[in-house]
């Protein structure tokens, strides 16, 4: 039997998965740039949506609700990113760890390599502004920083990455 309330909380259900699904690649990708592991992306989209669903009354009313679900999105892969480097600095006291892929070969290598040495805010900045196209401004709103940090994370990120790839 199908009372008021359940045919609300489905209505709300489906309005939710329409408005978010477009997105859920988008955000997939994007969190596999900044963290670099399939699992980790796939658990940091799902923290996102979540985050999403116990907002959704109020994210309604919102007029970009895809800027605001990337930057949701973005903060919890550097969030990710940082655990990961400490757990990997941690497990890997006095040995060496290498998690290059073995299919690749040397000059991609090299690229992941690199890109690697990233910070978790220069990655998310490669990955905003270089790879999806969003403006410095934008990618400061994103990260929650201002427009001149997130331009210093860019330099440096692309200063790191000349250095590492000089022939790039």
């Amino acid at each position: 039997m199908t009372t008021p309330a359940n045919s609300e909380e489905y209505q709300r259900q489906a309005r939710f998965q329409e408005a978010i699904a477009p997105e859920v690649n988008r955000l997939f990708r994007l969190a596999l740039a900044i963290v670099d592991d399939s699992g980790e992306a796939e658990e940091a989209v799902q923290e996102t949506l979540l985050i999403a669903w116990r907002r959704w009354s109020s994210l309604l009313t919102y007029e970009n609700q895809p800027a605001w679900l990337t930057r949701v999105c973005v903060r919890e892969c550097v969030r990710r990113r940082r655990l990961l480097t400490r757990r990997a600095l941690h497990s890997s006291r006095g040995t060496e760890i290498s998690v290059q892929p073995s299919y690749l070969d040397a000059r991609l290598m090299d690229l992941h390599r690199a890109y690697n040495t990233l910070s978790p805010p220069q990655r998310a900045m490669v990955a905003l502004h270089l790879h999806d196209g969003y403006t410095v401004v934008e990618c400061a709103a994103i990260l929650g920083c201002r427009p001149g940090t997130a331009r210093s994370h860019l330099g440096r990120a692309v200063a790191k990455l000349r250095k590492e790839l000089p022939d790039a």
